[in-house]
């Protein structure tokens, strides 16, 4: 059975706010940039200071590479019906977009560091404001950016504020080479190739992560570790058959096989919306999960029944029980493969006995429990919610019990 889960509630609420947000801050990102190139511009022009000229030419990437973002992110919010999925890569192709120019802005200042014949530079005090004032200013835009590309999860708003954070580190050591030379030691050049180092560093990261979205890679191995603890915490499912997950823009997309351990379809539908109430409760970034619930075929069943004692006589009751036998049946002929005695771990517990046991015995896999009587309420729910059928015993020692699964000829756990 195929649930395709796709919120309305989530996509009109959270999704328009976030949106709403990504666009906010990638709009500030163009009216940073060009104020920052203008005063760039200004100085390096007055100053004849080649590591400021690379920092106006870094300046000019930046105000191509926010307005592309901003661009980009208003086309990547439609859905039409060449592409129902909607356009979110396009943030992605913008993160790979961005690693181009800062290769580009690279390669400028790698050619200015060989060029010769430039003007001697000449710096005032105004001039090292001036990069000071740039150095703020970017920082607090890329903090910016990276606070809220986190939040949103968006990989365009996170490569820009993490480019700033690469111009803070280049402006920076542009602040030095123009100090040094203001003191007169000339390192304009040695600072170019220092910077060129840090921006082609930036560039192949956001370039490998970029790629990795558009080649459909899996998500991180946190995210994923993420998703596995919340399938494996469902009782109802006996096996993951396959998963897989993969990153679109700042979305991530779902999909999933599993094998339960009920062939019960209204049992089924409600794991199915339990487990994706609680993958999207923990991972807000997810936009579609796509669950295949299949029911299990068991070639072998695992037994449960209260015992008296070891000796194997059947217990009239369950949480009081002192030990279990625990066998498995083979489901084509009824034939028992194994059984064991197990303590009753939670037999000296003063509450919630029952549904402690319940919940101990669903955690070994057991697929039938047979009783003397009916279990209680608290603990019946557990067992049923797992899938776990419940028997009433037709002889009152575990051996014969198991020998009525031969007697009967098969079971199919129904």
């Amino acid at each position: 059975m195929l649930i395709s889960a796709a919120t309305d509630a989530y996509q009109n609420s959270d999704r328009t706010a976030a949106n709403r947000i990504v666009r906010r801050v990638a709009l500030w990102g163009i009216v940073v940039s060009v104020a920052l190139l203008a005063l760039t511009v200004v100085i390096a022009a007055v100053s004849h200071s080649f590591a400021l000229t690379a920092v106006a030419v870094d300046c000019i990437v930046d105000v191509v590479a926010a307005l592309v973002l901003w661009l980009g992110l208003r086309l990547s919010e439609r859905k039409t019906a060449a592409f129902p999925y909607g356009l979110y890569k396009i943030e992605n192709v913008l993160q790979v977009a961005i690693a181009v120019l800062i290769f580009i802005a690279s390669y400028e200042i790698a050619r200015q560091a060989f060029a010769t014949g430039r003007q001697a530079p000449s710096i005032g005090g105004l001039i090292i404001a001036g990069v000071v004032v740039t150095i703020v200013a970017t920082w607090a835009y890329g903090w910016y950016a990276m606070r809220w590309g986190k939040r949103v999860s968006s990989p365009a708003l996170m490569a820009d504020g993490k480019h700033r954070q690469t111009d803070v580190l280049s402006t920076s050591l542009a602040l030095v080479a123009v100090v040094s030379t203001a003191a007169g030691f000339d390192i304009d050049r040695v600072g170019a190739f220092v910077i060129l180092g840090f921006a082609v560093y930036s560039g192949w990261g956001l370039l490998v992560s970029g790629m990795k979205v558009l080649l459909d890679a899996s998500v991180d191995a946190k995210t994923l570790a993420q998703i596995e603890r919340i399938l494996a915490s469902e009782a109802l499912i006996e096996q993951v058959d396959a998963l897989a997950v993969r990153s679109s823009g700042r979305y991530v997309f779902l999909e999933a096989t599993l094998r339960l351990r009920t062939d019960n379809l209204a049992k089924a539908h409600v794991a199915g919306e339990r487990l994706e109430e609680q993958i999207r409760s923990t991972l807000p970034a997810v936009e579609r999960v796509s669950l295949r619930l299949e029911p299990s075929h068991r070639d072998v069943l695992h037994v449960a029944v209260p015992l008296a004692s070891a000796e194997g006589e059947i217990s009239s009751e369950f949480g009081e029980a002192p030990v279990f036998g625990l066998a498995e049946v083979r489901t084509a002929d009824g034939q028992a493969l194994r059984q064991e005695i197990v303590e009753n771990p939670h037999r000296g517990v003063e509450k919630q006995k029952g549904i402690l046991v319940a919940e101990w015995l669903v955690g070994q896999g057991i697929d039938v429990l047979i009783t003397v009587r009916a279990v209680n309420k608290g603990p019946s729910y557990v067992l049923r919610e797992a899938g776990v059928e419940m028997r009433l015993a037709r002889t009152a020692r575990l051996a014969d019990e198991l020998a009525l699964f031969a007697h009967d000829g098969h079971t199919d756990g129904s």
